[in-house]
């Protein structure tokens, strides 16, 4: 299986940001949420500070993402 890298440009640098902001406001009902919540920003964190994500990392950061926009409709 191969991994490529998906290099991020400033906008991917700034929807990560919105990603990232946005599990930080969410309420989480339990401490494994929380816990979940705490390990997904931190790969936020190395994937902007690394510049790219990989082909392994796409499937969450496309969950997230479909997360966020129904979260936003629902408010």
């Amino acid at each position: 299986m191969r991994n490529n890298a998906t290099f991020i440009d400033k906008h991917q640098l700034k929807l990560l940001g919105e990603l990232d902001k946005w599990i930080y406001n969410e309420t989480w009902k339990t401490t494994k949420e929380q816990d979940i919540a705490n390990e997904v920003r931190t790969l936020i964190t190395v994937i902007e500070n690394r510049g790219h994500y990989w082909e392994s990392e796409a499937d969450l950061l496309n969950e997230l993402r479909e997360q966020f926009i129904q979260s936003k409709k629902r408010r």
